[in-house]
């Protein structure tokens, strides 16, 4: 639980903190966060609930300050991926909808300075439309899949 607030809370505050000035003196620069699409398609995310809250704080920060800095020459984004193939997610094997990180690394170059926020990977995108479309089924699928996720993890670690 620490760990999440520290990385999604605590360094993202403090990076930018630490990086702002310097931008400020420039006249330009770039600040990019990474969010979490259940902080956007979604109403909640059970079973999740520190980690999107966290996500969603990293989303409504990085618009605030993205207003305010704007006319700085600073661009402030936030994308929204959904699932990447890493250790993280448990998904070792990428597909079309599950990139790898070197794709999707490739996709969020490419819209650093666009929207404020932002899902870079275009097959990304059309998912959360259709996610936020169908809501209820969703949250009901997604509780399913974090749960095995959990017991996974609980495994791993000698609990269960």
């Amino acid at each position: 639980m620490e760990t999440i607030l520290r990385v999604n809370l605590n360094a993202v505050v403090w990076v930018t903190k630490g990086v702002i000035d310097g931008m400020l003196k420039k006249k330009r620069g770039a600040i990019l966060n990474i969010g979490s699409a259940s902080s956007v398609y979604l109403s909640s995310y059970p079973l999740q609930t520190l980690y999107a809250s966290t996500k969603t704080f990293m989303a409504i920060f990085s618009r605030s300050i993205s207003l305010e800095y704007k006319e700085a020459g600073i661009d402030i984004q936030c994308q929204v991926p959904l699932f990447i193939a890493t250790k993280m997610t448990m998904l070792r094997r990428r597909s079309m909808l599950v990139p790898s990180a070197e794709m999707f690394s490739g996709a969020s170059v490419r819209w650093i300075g666009h929207e404020r926020q932002c899902n870079p990977y275009w097959l990304h995108a059309v998912q959360g439309f259709v996610l936020h479309a169908i809501d209820a089924f969703t949250i009901w699928y997604g509780q399913r899949y974090l749960k095995w996720m959990r017991e996974e993890g609980l495994k791993d670690d000698g609990i269960l």
